[in-house]
């Protein structure tokens, strides 16, 4: 049996040991046995404080006697983060004589909004040529400082440092300003902060060194990885096993809660069902659940709720459909019963059905033809999942992905090739799933990623294409999708940031790693 049963012709790059073979007592799975947490994939982990270095090439000179436009806008590129800003820390160090000719304003990705964090020290009214001390730094600004900038500014002699240390903001003429209420309507504060310094007078001179923004989200709850059973915003270590070694046994899963504690053994399902795991009751925990395929309407799924420790049953798709698509469609932080229902003849309309309360309606909506692959997850970043799959152009040559957008908007990108397996995932951190397929080379299994917040791509080599099943997930918290492969019993992770590995034993040769559900 192929990695992919119903798509053995095309998706086997990663060949033999990804298959679950009857003979060796391994578990049948069933189509496409991979379940698509697309909702995980598009959430990041809140960084309690996170800080962000200047980008390099947006330090240097300020412009002389430049009062408007971009004068030296130092940039932060800000990842990883969920929620709204609770707390900001800005810093930065440089030389320029003269305090009083600068205007320094902060403002979030967009543009907007913005803080001034000083302008025109001392130029009480704007009439004078304000104070003449000088800058060096560092400086910090935050709510929390107890520095007044202008009483320092003025304590000092004439082109002498303002003393380095951290100060609150102030107005135009003096008053202390707070910065936090300005940016806690900003909802999604990844993407590029800009500290901007404005040179209003002729004839003193400066740069910008050094600088740093640190973001404070502690009040956002973790964010939601995939095969997350504890709510701690990190993947858990979870392999599904056939107890009876028999078509249709008895499905035992063991996890372990990102390796502490003890490992837990949980019977749910059966060998021939699709095992997806997601948070459907919105307690932040994902649930132990199974998608049962039966003729006629009978095709259910049975979910373990873990907020109440109750089992729902509930009858959704029809045999043949592809429940690896579940996710949260509407936006509400809980998972939806979903299926991807392919074209029945080449070229014909496949169609996406979901299903947002218990019992309720169902929405559906066309997208994709038969022979495409879907690729679940959030590509915008806006909480709800997308509309998404990959077509191919013809063996060994570019595919198309086609995305449509929750809000109706659609696009398309040409990545991958049409045998690579599709391992969507928020590899930068920007809250937006990535393009990412992995393929065979050489022997070896190689990753490729289009990073949404740049739209570069990155190749990784890293697994064994003869053995290893991919299984990404955010192992380390950190807002990121790693590169995991598990291996006859040992998950292998590479953390995406700093590509440290890690490994962790669970499960034993025939055994199915669960976060390879999200494989396509």
């Amino acid at each position: 049996m192929s990695w992919f049963l119903s798509r053995s012709s095309s998706r086997t790059v990663l060949c033999s040991a990804l298959a679950l073979g009857m003979s060796a007592g391994a578990l049948f799975f069933g189509v496409n046995s991979e379940p698509a947490h697309a909702k995980a994939i598009s959430g990041s982990p809140a960084s309690p404080a996170a800080t962000f270095p200047a980008d390099a090439a947006s330090l240097g000179p300020i412009p002389d006697n430049v009062c408007v436009g971009t004068g030296r806008s130092v940039t932060f590129t800000a990842s990883g983060l969920t929620g709204a800003p609770s707390n900001l820390s800005v810093t930065f160090s440089g030389s320029h004589s003269w305090v009083g000719d600068i205007d320094a304003v902060l403002l979030a990705p967009g543009g907007t909004p913005s803080h001034v964090i000083f302008s025109y020290t001392g130029n009480v009214g704007g009439t004078g040529f304000g104070d003449n001390s000088n800058l060096v730094g560092p400086y910090t600004f935050n709510d929390a400082a107890a520095g007044n900038w202008w009483t320092a500014a003025a304590g000092v002699g004439d082109t002498v440092p303002i003393p380095s240390g951290s100060y609150r903001t102030s107005s135009d003429t003096g008053a202390q300003t707070l910065m936090n209420p300005v940016f806690a309507g900003v909802a999604n504060p990844n993407g590029t902060w800009t500290l901007r310094f404005n040179d209003c007078a002729a004839g003193d001179t400066g740069s910008v060194s050094a600088a740093s923004l640190t973001i404070d989200t502690a009040t956002a709850t973790p964010g939601d990885a995939p095969v997350d059973f504890n709510g701690d915003g990190k993947t858990d270590y979870a392999v599904v096993r056939n107890i009876t070694g028999t078509p249709g046994g008895q499905a035992r899963w063991f996890y372990n809660l990102n390796g502490s504690g003890s490992t837990v053994g949980f019977d749910w399902g059966l060998s021939t069902d699709f095992f997806v795991p997601e948070d459907y009751d919105g307690d932040g925990k994902d649930d132990i659940a199974v998608w049962r395929p039966a003729g006629g309407t009978d095709s259910a799924f049975y979910i373990f709720n873990s907020g109440s420790s109750t089992v729902r049953v509930e009858s959704f798709g029809l045999q043949g459909d592809d429940p690896t698509v579940v996710g949260d469609y509407n936006g509400d932080g809980s998972a939806d019963l979903a299926v991807y229902r392919e074209g029945a003849t080449a070229g014909a309309q496949s169609t996406w059905f979901y299903r947002s309360t218990p019992g309720g309606p169902i929405t559906f909506q066309p997208w994709g033809l038969a022979g495409d692959f879907p690729a679940p997850g959030d590509y915008d970043g806006d909480g709800s999942n997308d509309f998404v799959v990959q077509r191919s152009n013809g063996a060994g040559v570019q595919a198309t992905f086609w995305i449509r957008l929750a809000t109706g908007a659609t696009s398309t990108a040409n990545f991958g090739i049409d045998n690579d397996v599709i391992v969507p995932g928020d590899y930068d951190g920007d809250g937006k799933t990535d393009l990412a397929v992995v393929r065979g080379i050489g022997g070896q299994i190689v990753w490729f990623v289009r990073a949404s917040s740049t739209g570069n791509v990155s190749q990784n080599t890293f697994g064994v294409s003869a053995t290893d099943f991919p299984a990404q997930g955010d192992y380390t918290g950190d807002g990121k999708t790693d590169y995991a492969i598990w291996r006859n019993g040992v998950f292998w992770v590479q953390d995406s940031a700093s590509l440290a590995v890690t490994n962790f034993q669970l499960g034993s040769a025939g055994d199915y790693p669960v976060a390879n559900y999200n494989s396509h």
